[in-house]
């Protein structure tokens, strides 16, 4: 099975922050991070023939990345989550009950500002051709697919 990967890059301009709150992850979200993520993930692993489905990483590593890692959470509820890692935005996950209206939007801005206000450049991502949905919502907030693998 071969899987069609893109990298893209942020081409648009200085991105204003948006108007939600994020939080950094804290070990007592694990529960439900993990429940949120492995579901944000789930529809395209099986598709892609990809296993184990469920792919969230352990406890004690999201514990070592947590200052990486922010938490969107709408009514005291993990609605969605954003990770930075250096030059790399990653894991965009939003709980389905949060899904279409706007939230990964805003993830995906407070990203893109946090990086540019201290100075990260270029901004990546990284993203399956299969999540068509993630792609489009990229495309419409200034990335530029600049490479794309077969793997």
């Amino acid at each position: 099975m071969s899987i069609i990967a893109h990298t893209m890059q942020y081409t648009g301009g200085e991105m204003p922050s948006p108007s939600i709150a994020l939080r950094r992850y804290l070990d007592t979200d694990y529960p439900i991070y993990r429940e949120v993520y492995n579901d944000c993930f789930a529809d395209m692993r099986r598709a892609l023939g990809l296993h184990p489905v469920n792919c969230c990483d352990g406890r004690d590593i999201l514990a070592e990345k947590s200052e990486n890692i922010f938490i969107l959470e709408v009514d005291n509820k993990l609605a969605g989550s954003v990770a930075i890692y250096g030059n790399e935005i990653d894991d965009l996950i939003v709980a389905r009950q949060y899904q279409r209206k706007g939230y990964g939007q805003g993830l995906l801005r407070f990203a893109v500002a946090r990086m540019q206000r201290v100075g990260i450049s270029p901004i990546m991502l990284h993203v399956a051709d299969w999540n068509r949905g993630a792609i489009e919502l990229y495309t419409k907030n200034g990335f530029r697919i600049i490479k794309t693998e077969t793997v």
